[in-house]
């Protein structure tokens, strides 16, 4: 048998390729069949940066902490709606940009609960293109591809077997929360722009 990659459940490890699609807008996950699989009440983070997944029956499966998405911050994931710290499964934080990471390119890093120094990840997830496609990847290997996702709209996701579904689409809820992989760095090049604009024109007024 393959390895199995089990976070949340090794229900959700099924033994055949899983294809999913996610509404991204409602944040409503169904399978091949349109048939409901996971949901989330809110579409965004509330006031208190939380959402919680639950299953078609109601059941909570994690709940999400989002602290700074938007900068290089976390986002903690508990089981079912806790937030205690002994119900943590896993934590993603952006890499910080560099010259090692193209042009509209985001990474990031997943640490398991018992990965304390996070000297290195357990996944890591590489986005392109303004979310246009993602792949997942167990650790630091970059042929070790556990899941992908392509955006028609939505998110469409294909997951290997052995793979716990149900942290993709979590891992997949986060991704679609953060912003493009260059507006940090295009509002900074703007205000750069606008910056110069005004010192060239105050140096030829000056000379006139």
């Amino acid at each position: 048998m393959a390895n199995q990659f089990s976070v949340i459940s090794h229900s959700y490890c099924a033994p055949y390729p899983i294809n999913l699609q996610i509404n991204t807008e409602k944040g409503v996950t169904y399978d091949m069949n349109g048939k409901r699989v996971f949901y989330v009440k809110e579409a965004s983070f509330t006031l208190h940066n939380r959402r919680v997944l639950y299953d078609d029956e109601k059941n909570p499966i994690v709940t999400l902490y989002n602290k700074c998405m938007g900068s290089n911050g976390r986002c903690n994931v508990f089981m079912g709606e806790s937030n205690d710290p002994s119900q943590l499964l896993f934590s993603t934080k952006k890499i910080k940009k560099s010259s090692k990471i193209p042009r509209g390119m985001i990474k990031l890093n997943v640490f398991l609960a018992n990965n304390k120094d996070e000297s290195m990840c357990d996944f890591r997830v590489v986005v392109n293109g303004s979310k246009s496609s993602c792949t997942v990847y167990a650790g630091e290997s970059p042929t070790a591809i556990i899941a992908k996702m392509e955006n028609n709209g939505g998110f469409n996701v294909f997951v290997n077997p052995y793979v716990d579904y149900a942290f993709i689409v979590t891992l997949l809820m986060i991704i679609n929360e953060m912003p493009g992989g260059d507006e940090s760095t295009d509002r900074s090049t703007d205000r750069s722009g606008i910056i110069n604009n005004v010192i060239t024109a105050a140096a030829s007024l000056a000379q006139n």
